[in-house]
């Protein structure tokens, strides 16, 4: 019936798993539990090597890195059962339900996002403020509320899809970079007139970067999004239109000429990043640095 994958990058998921295989004991229907390691540390897959003793639960370590998308390709079409559950490695059960709630709403033909949230606490170490602060006010957002405001855009960490739809439409693996890789699934989907729906059944992401990791992840998504823009979905307005970062830039950029843009990136970005990663960041000039960083990516491709 359910096929959970989990792909493993330099993190230990005991507890993750240990959770699974309890919830699972509980239903009714058949579960597999797929965790692949993805080129981590030895230490990291001595740890995790003995999730492999655990029932239900396939370990299986890669020879070499293959990257965020093809090895979520590689799990969801090695799976065994008609519903597959991607959970990434840096997350928490927070529903003792968490299964079942996924498999009650469950149909061939559409596509569940169960979201995510944080703790309510800011975490202990200041340089994951940012980090914290931004999933907090943007990220953990009610199903009803990503029901309205996120159309196609699905996130890769929390989110079940039958295998005969994931079979015809995964994700992309000529997007290499970091970030995005998700919304290009989304939009894939969107497309060919699969339902994207939204629920109330939230993992707890606790993979909490430092600041200057989180801006230089950052950055490198806005790179993904610039090549699916200029080279995998050229002169798509569709997309452009419902990806609100991109709706948001075009609408600037008939405002502050792009020049403009670049210029402030340049003089002011040093500023930003030390006031985002400082102890009070705000979110307008985290989308500010966005904006202009973006802005920097056409220069770059023109030159």
């Amino acid at each position: 019936m359910l096929s959970v994958n989990i792909p493993v990058y330099n993190i230990e998921v005991g507890g993750l798993v240990q959770e699974l295989v309890s919830q699972s004991a509980r239903l009714k229907y058949p579960v597999e539990i797929r965790v692949y390691d993805d080129g981590s540390t030895e230490d990291i897959k001595l740890k995790n090597r003995k999730i492999s003793n655990l029932p239900g639960v396939i370990y299986t370590e890669l020879e070499k890195n293959l990257g965020r998308s093809a090895i979520r390709n590689k799990m969801g079409l090695e799976s065994e059962f008609e519903y597959l559950l991607f959970i990434d490695a840096d997350s928490a059960l927070v529903n003792p339900d968490y299964l079942s709630s996924f498999l009650e709403n469950a149909d061939q033909k559409t596509v569940l996002c169960g979201g995510t949230t944080y703790k309510k606490e800011p975490p202990k170490e200041k340089s994951q403020y940012l980090r914290w602060f931004y999933g907090t006010h943007r990220e953990a957002i009610s199903g009803a509320e990503r029901n309205h405001k996120k159309g196609f855009i699905i996130t890769s960490n929390n989110f079940l899809v039958p295998k005969k739809v994931f079979e015809k439409i995964h994700f992309r693996e000529d997007l290499k970079m970091y970030g995005h890789e998700d919304t290009l699934l989304g939009y894939d989907l969107h497309r060919q007139g699969i339902q994207i729906r939204h629920l109330e059944n939230p993992v707890e992401h606790t993979g909490l970067e430092d600041g200057a990791v989180f801006l230089d992840k950052t950055r490198v998504a806005l790179k993904s999004l610039h090549l699916i823009t200029t080279k995998l979905l050229p002169g798509d307005s569709e997309f452009v239109r419902q990806v609100n970062f991109l709706n948001r830039y075009q609408s600037i950029r008939k405002i502050v000429p792009v020049f403009l843009l670049r210029w402030f990136f340049g003089l002011f970005h040093k500023v930003l990043e030390k006031h985002l990663t400082g102890r009070n960041p705000k979110l307008f000039w985290f989308d500010v640095y966005k904006l202009a960083y973006f802005a920097t990516l056409g220069q770059k491709k023109a030159g």
